[in-house]
């Protein structure tokens, strides 16, 4: 079941991964055009998505972030498994509920970016976040 469970959290955050390189690359998807796509995922007034390096640097995080949880399902790491696993945990749960402080919603507030953020991307990364900080435990590591 463990591994079951890192492959699914691996794959999500792959998943997005690949959304950050593509759109670094020029891609709009899933939107018509780049002004509806920063509307949909920066969400700060901005009409133009961020430059395609500081999208492709994003994905390579994320991408060496979904390696983890296969990294300690099998077993290859030199890393302290629940400190590493707690600490990525903890990124992606401080940015899921950053998307409910009033303070951040008041500056991303471009639609739909923040209805999307409320509804998906804030609940996504706090569960994402559950499932990194669980694979620190020692139930997962046994």
């Amino acid at each position: 079941m463990r591994e079951l469970g890192a492959v699914l959290l691996s794959a999500v955050v792959f998943a997005i991964s690949f959304l950050h390189f593509q759109w670094g690359r020029g891609s709009t998807w899933p939107e018509a055009n780049e002004e509806a796509l920063a509307r949909a995922v920066v969400g700060d007034g901005r009409r133009h998505m961020p430059p395609p390096i500081a999208c492709i640097a994003v994905s390579a995080v994320l991408a060496a972030v979904a390696l983890w949880p296969l990294c300690v399902a099998v077993g290859v790491t030199d890393l302290p498994v629940p400190q590493t696993s707690v600490a990525i945990g903890g990124v992606f749960v401080g940015r899921g509920f950053a998307g409910y402080v009033p303070r951040w919603r008041a500056y991303f507030c471009d639609e739909p970016f923040a209805t999307r953020d409320k509804r998906i991307y804030s609940p996504l990364c706090i569960v994402l976040g559950l499932g990194y900080a669980a694979l620190g435990s020692a139930d997962f590591a046994a």
